[in-house]
């Protein structure tokens, strides 16, 4: 089998497509060993990544006082000396040939000048670094600037999400890890660095706060609010959902919409993986990692498509520069499988779904779900029309449009919440003063209603 078959054929190249492997290629390099022959010696330079591609070599890990802790062995298709590649570093320990053996090298220089212009073919190197992450602590540090990675929580097509603790605060956080591919984008790596700092003053009781950035490991960590809850993915997997429960979340996501929008904040990536229900049945959006921060003057119609197949507007689909209309689109799309359990596309070929966002119609939910509601089926036909003119322009009319009216709620009254207050002489002001506040927040919520009243004394 050739080295670039054997690479193939591993699990941590999995990610990468034909095209990849094919620029890949003419990098690898091979070298064989003999017996006890040392082929990395710790403290040099870090010059190349090594895959075992026949034979065995034995690495002996060492303590904080430098005695030998116990040796680790790997065979083929096992990688070391890959911190090379993501940071430079010197290498980190001792690795010595178990008898003949034959490795498949990739030089760090000529492997940096390809990610700049095809960053994809870094894909394999987020497969490593999550594995060695995953590791005990004397195989790899799980420290990533002030914070520690205490483990993985979930995986998505470009980041791995963890939890984490900021140590200076003793904060549990979430941190997520950028997919090489992002990160190595010379042009995304720009514009995240930009959004992130706008992204960061999002502070809206709907949306995960973000509160830092790390580099490491030739990556980006993006350091959040830890959300306790279910993922909506998850809630929705094998059945629908309440008609309540669905317009309850539909508004509090529009909501959090509403407010990144009116910032010039796209999300570009709504979909039920990035929604968060907490234990008091709240929505928390996140993930806006990959979102587009439109700047006066400076969209174009050459973006690049970003975003996942069964939830994408048909102008991303098309590469086309996008505003808050394209995340209605994706709203729709949530609320079509939150309803009928499905989405309106679905293929094995994530391209099939891309071509129908295009060309086909998508059949009204109610034909789907006879007891869709009429007022959820029209929010979804208005929202999922291929033209964005015919969209809804904003999310403030979803929530209008799916919050029953005031005549509704008094005669369905539902979770009615009575308050008296007593106050001594003097105290009226002030007390007034602060309830009104209260009400202001409270009105701000989709669908609640606030009356105030004084009763006469006695």
């Amino acid at each position: 089998m050739s080295a670039l078959s054997f690479l193939k054929s591993l699990d941590v190249f999995s990610s990468l497509s034909p095209a990849s492997f094919d620029r890949l290629g003419p990098l690898v390099r091979t070298k064989k060993f003999a017996a006890n022959e040392a082929i990395l010696k710790r403290g040099e330079p870090g010059d190349a990544m090594y895959i075992v591609y026949s034979g065995a070599v034995r690495i002996p890990i060492l303590d904080a006082q430098g005695r030998e802790k116990f040796v680790a062995a790997l065979g083929p298709g096992e990688v070391f000396g890959e911190m090379a590649l993501m940071t430079g570093d010197p290498r980190s320990a001792d690795v010595i040939s178990d008898g003949p053996c034959e490795c498949i090298i990739l030089d760090k220089e000529t492997f940096a000048a390809l990610t700049k212009t095809h960053p994809g073919v870094s894909k394999f190197l987020t497969q490593i670094l999550a594995r060695r992450l995953s590791e005990s602590d004397l195989m790899a540090s799980k420290t990533v600037g002030k914070y520690r990675l205490l483990g993985e929580l979930g995986r998505g097509g470009m980041s791995i999400v963890y939890s984490g603790l900021q140590t200076t605060l003793n904060r549990t956080v979430a941190i997520k890890m950028l997919s090489h591919e992002l990160s190595l984008d010379e042009e995304f790596s720009k514009r995240f660095r930009l959004e992130a700092q706008i992204i960061a003053q999002l502070n809206h009781e709907h949306i995960v706060k973000v509160y830092d950035t790390e580099t490491a490991y030739a990556t980006i960590f993006i350091v959040m609010e830890y959300v306790e809850g279910t993922p909506l993915a998850k809630m929705v997997e094998t059945a629908t959902l309440p008609w309540d429960q669905c317009r309850h979340i539909l508004c509090q996501t529009a909501s959090a919409l509403q407010f990144a929008h009116e910032r010039g904040i796209v999300h570009r990536d709504i979909k039920p993986g990035n929604i968060i229900i907490n234990p008091q049945g709240e929505v928390k959006l996140m993930d806006f990692g990959i979102a587009r921060v439109n700047q006066p003057g400076e969209q174009s119609d050459n973006e690049e498509v970003i975003g996942t197949a069964e939830f994408m507007s048909p102008e991303q689909v098309r590469g086309k520069a996008v505003d808050g209309r394209a995340d209605i689109y994706s709203l729709g799309i949530m609320a079509y499988k939150m309803t009928t359990g499905r989405c309106p596309f679905e293929d094995a070929d994530p391209y099939v779904i891309l071509k129908r966002h295009l060309r086909d119609p998508i059949p009204p939910a109610k034909e789907i779900n006879s007891k869709v509601p009429e007022d959820l089926n029209r929010f979804m036909i208005k929202a999922l029309e291929k033209e964005r003119e015919k969209r809804y322009q904003n999310c403030a009319d979803i929530i209008r449009d799916l919050t029953p009216r005031e005549s509704t709620m008094l005669a369905q009254p539902k979770g009615v919440r009575i308050m008296a207050v007593q106050s001594p002489h003097g105290m009226d002001e002030k007390i007034d003063a602060y309830l009104k506040q209260v009400k202001e927040q409270l009105v701000k919520m989709p669908g609640v209603h606030v009356t105030m009243t004084n009763l006469p004394p006695g």
